[in-house]
């Protein structure tokens, strides 16, 4: 048998449990036509129609119906035996969830420069581009998140505020003989199928429509950038996101002028669990790296 298709079974438990695709969206923090794709995969790995369209929602095939009593309860004992199988060592680590881009261009190398700040909390990084879901992960200490918050069953704090400009290659600026924004409108232009607001935001800002031009996503930022720099478009900047690849020259600011998002990175932990002294640890150290930061 090939490999199974993992992403599009905990998709699929998720939708017959809400019955809709936007919660189930919400609950996987991914898109809809993602969660849509996925339940597709999963039904040609089948063979079978697992839901019908219904004005309200979604409702389950017969087949569905069988595959969702004998597959939820199932997916159930996959995490708690993921989680009661976790070693002593990881158990007694400080977990937290971030995307990719955060902890490799932010979280980790300050993390590196700081060991003795942090003496005594082994913090454990898991990278995801999907925003994980703290309510069904008792292993999971806290995540950080970028979006608008609140998220439901956290509670959070803004930490970092986002400042957003436009970059591209220096060669793709000169080519393209960029001057003004409006100039950027007819260009092709990168951005994150899971932050697809980022781009319009910053042209309301700027006084203009939303551009005209070809549009390539990716579901990782680091993607979004190295697309940037191998010359297929604009990327939009996510400061401080995208200062190693300025600081390294791959990539330059169209313009000096940028705009603060409406969305920012937030620390969140669950409502049910008490703060600890860890908890209180990390949180005032990552505080303080975001002041020094700004």
């Amino acid at each position: 048998m090939s490999q199974l298709p993992l992403r599009s079974i905990e998709a699929f438990v998720v939708v017959a449990r809400v019955g809709n695709l936007a919660q189930a969206a919400a609950r996987l923090s991914i898109t809809v036509p993602a969660v849509s794709r996925r339940i597709q995969i999963l039904e040609r790995y089948l063979g079978a129609k697992l839901f019908d369209r219904q004005p309200r929602g979604l409702s389950l095939t017969e087949a569905g119906e069988k595959y969702f009593s004998e597959l939820g309860p199932a997916w159930d004992c996959v995490w708690k035996a993921t989680i009661a199988a976790t070693s002593p060592v990881r158990r007694d680590a400080f977990k937290v969830s971030v995307i990719p881009t955060f902890a490799a261009n932010w979280l980790v190398p300050r993390l590196a420069r700081s060991r003795l700040r942090l003496a005594g909390l082994d913090v454990e990084i898991e990278t995801s581009p999907d925003i994980v879901e703290l309510r069904e992960r008792d292993d999971l200490d806290c995540a950080i998140r970028l979006g608008l918050g609140p998220w439901p069953g956290t509670v959070g704090q803004r930490f970092l505020p986002i400042k957003a400009y436009p970059v591209a290659t220096p060669d793709f600026v000169a080519r393209k003989r960029l001057r003004s924004p409006a100039d950027l409108a007819r260009q092709t232009l990168i951005g994150s199928s899971h932050q697809p607001d980022f781009w319009p935001e910053w042209f309301r800002h700027a006084g203009i429509g939303l551009g005209q031009g070809p549009y390539r996503s990716f579901d990782n930022l680091q993607l979004v950038y190295e697309a940037a720099a191998a010359g297929l478009g604009a990327a939009i900047g996510l400061d401080p996101l995208v200062r190693p690849y300025l600081e390294s020259g791959r990539l330059v600011r169209l313009w000096q002028d940028d705009v603060t998002l409406s969305r920012s990175f937030h620390l969140v932990r669950r409502t049910d669990r008490i703060e600890s002294n860890r908890f209180d640890l990390f949180r005032s150290w990552l505080m303080g790296e975001a002041a020094a930061a700004a």
